[in-house]
């Protein structure tokens, strides 16, 4: 299973990328909502874990335009962010995100939430 990990934030995206590869999941970084959606019609990850802060291209700007595109709307899609309100929430369901997972991570759930997504 590949996971695309999207943050602009490089202490992220390296713990992140830690946590999954100890669970033994392939991982793929990005750093913008440009390059995730290079690298998801390139590479067709099996879920993408996406900040929904970054320059540019929002994490929902970005999740829209995968769940919009046919080559990509099918891969699962999990937001990110330290704002878990209620508006956040909203935008990100809005988004077409299946998911959403608030910071600092709860690597439990979020392992939950993947598996829930992928069946795995």
């Amino acid at each position: 299973m590949t996971i695309l990990v999207v943050d602009d934030d490089y202490l992220s995206r390296e713990l992140l990328q830690a946590h999954m590869e100890n669970a033994n999941y392939n991982v793929i970084l990005a750093n913008s909502g440009t390059k995730a959606l290079e690298i998801a019609a390139a590479q067709q990850p099996d879920i993408i874990l996406m900040d929904v802060n970054m320059p540019g291209l929002s994490g929902y700007s970005t999740c829209s335009k995968l769940k919009t595109t046919p080559m990509t709307s099918h891969i699962p899609v999990l937001l990110m962010t330290a704002m878990d309100d209620d508006e956040n929430i909203a935008l990100a369901t809005e988004s077409g995100a299946d998911g959403f997972v608030s910071k600092p991570f709860d690597i439990p759930r979020m392992f939950e939430q993947i598996k829930r997504l992928i069946g795995r």
